[in-house]
């Protein structure tokens, strides 16, 4: 048996930010030379996804369907197949009775915003987190920003988490998908781009009035994204004037969504870490996000922040990026630079450090040898 499990729960779930980063950092620990270390333990049905990923897996069998079925999946039968062994957890979620493993908690959204999200979801998620602290699961965070929220929220010594930064490169290797922009409707260069979920903490009304400034110079705004109303609570429904909602595009597509934007824009309220821009940035298009902790933690220097509660400074920084070709150029450049070391192979890698210090020797099998 392998000596560390990882829970596959997020490869049966629609890919958000957080299944993302779980799908992106397994691909890198399979091609790491510590890869048969883990096992990637997966509910019945899903040998197809996980043969994508390519960690060694584990088909623990049972209800996983639906919500209901995935609750008791994750609580009852995956405890069960773990059995003494370490869990490691990405994706939020974690067995409320665990006792030995790793949770990866995004951010501290339902401490902070409660009011973004469904009451029930709220407390669940209170609940599982505080349990995490009091029972000694070692704690993981995406950045100092959460680290910080989390820490003041649990009530938990900020000694107790390690940050690890998700990686960015997954966006390089998509091949530009040009088509989506004439089933769109979009001309390079006549569209500034945004991404992200309709939530209240993602400032959707700010991006409705930019959306009215653009449409005078001939230009759209263009949104990718998705809603759950399942999660979030008070979702704008309804998009504003000039607008243009594309609903959910693959890496393909996005990755030719960035590359014939004007610019990128990003007016969340509240981030953990903050994922789009920075894809944004690693292909060169130039961005423009909300002057908030986890996007200076995150974009350094390489973007515009504007005041995500002034809509007009929000509608004049973007204006002022996209119209300036040299600074259109400048910022195109600084993104790459910002970007370049955020790989999930160095992500991967600060993840086995930290799994080797939790087993006490490295992960690292040499050829015909055991760990050292």
């Amino acid at each position: 048996m392998t000596d560390f499990c990882i829970n596959g729960r997020f490869i049966t779930q629609p890919v958000s930010g957080v299944q993302r980063v779980a799908r992106q950092l397994c691909r890198a620990l399979a091609r790491s030379p510590a890869k048969d270390s883990f096992s990637l333990m997966i509910p019945s049905g899903a040998e197809a996804e996980a043969d994508q990923i390519g960690l060694p897996f584990e088909i623990v069998s049972g209800l996983s369907d639906g919500l209901l079925g995935g609750v008791f999946w994750e609580n009852v039968q995956l405890p069960e197949a773990v059995r003494n062994r370490y869990l490691v957890n990405l994706a939020n979620r974690f067995p409320y009775g665990l006792r030995r493993g790793a949770v990866l908690m995004h951010d501290a959204h339902v401490f902070d915003l409660p009011s973004t999200y469904n009451p029930i979801f709220v407390s669940f998620y209170r609940r599982l987190y505080r349990s995490a602290v009091a029972h000694g699961l070692d704690l993981i965070t995406v950045s100092e920003f959460s680290k910080a929220r989390l820490s003041h929220a649990l009530k938990a010594d900020s000694k107790r988490w390690t940050v690890i930064r998700s990686g960015v490169d997954h966006i390089l290797e998509a091949k530009a998908d040009l088509s989506v922009l004439k089933k769109a409707g979009l001309l390079p260069r006549r569209y500034v781009l945004t991404v992200g979920a309709r939530a209240k903490h993602k400032n959707f009304a700010a991006l409705t009035s930019l959306a009215s400034v653009l449409e005078k110079q001939g230009h759209v705004l263009a949104v990718v994204g998705d809603i759950s109303p399942s999660v979030y609570a008070n979702s704008p429904n309804k998009l504003g004037h000039g607008l243009k909602y594309l609903g959910r595009v693959d890496d393909d597509e996005l990755r030719a969504l960035f590359e014939n934007a004007r610019c990128f824009v990003f007016p969340s309220r509240y981030e953990g870490f903050g994922l789009p821009p920075l894809e944004a940035m690693a292909l060169g298009c130039p961005v423009a996000v909300s002057d908030i902790a986890a996007h200076r933690e995150a974009c350094g220097n390489a973007c515009v922040f504007f005041d995500s509660d002034d809509p007009q400074d929000l509608a004049r920084q973007v204006l002022a990026l996209s119209n300036d070709e040299g600074q259109v150029l400048r910022f195109a450049d600084a993104g790459r630079e910002v970007t370049r070391h955020l790989t999930w192979d160095r992500t991967a890698q600060e993840w086995i450090d930290f799994l080797s210090s939790v087993r006490g020797t490295s992960m690292v099998v040499p050829l015909g040898g055991h760990p050292s």
